[in-house]
């Protein structure tokens, strides 16, 4: 899980902090196994919000494959890793 900085309140964990966002959930309730069907707000069509924030804020592009393939915290960390993009770590 992730925290906030006590001085900001910023997140320190960019990818949790942004799915919770798109989710409209505190990031507590966000694991890495958190995700489509694992977690109640994290419907079909928040699938898909979720992953266009990640490719605005992380500035890369998923393929559909990619997409369906990945359906969990931990897996979108991974791919966001193999794709290079920085801040994705936990």
């Amino acid at each position: 899980m992730s925290a906030a900085e006590p001085s900001t309140g910023r997140l320190t964990n960019p990818l949790t902090g942004l799915v919770a966002e798109v989710l409209g959930v505190p990031e507590t309730e966000l694991s890495e196994d958190s995700g489509p069907g694992a977690h109640p707000a994290w419907t079909s069509l928040k699938h898909i919000e979720v992953v266009v924030v990640l490719e605005e804020h992380f500035g890369v592009a998923f393929s559909n494959r990619e997409i369906k393939g990945h359906t969990s915290i931990a897996a979108l960390r991974g791919l966001l890793a193999a794709k290079g993009a920085a801040g994705s770590a936990p």
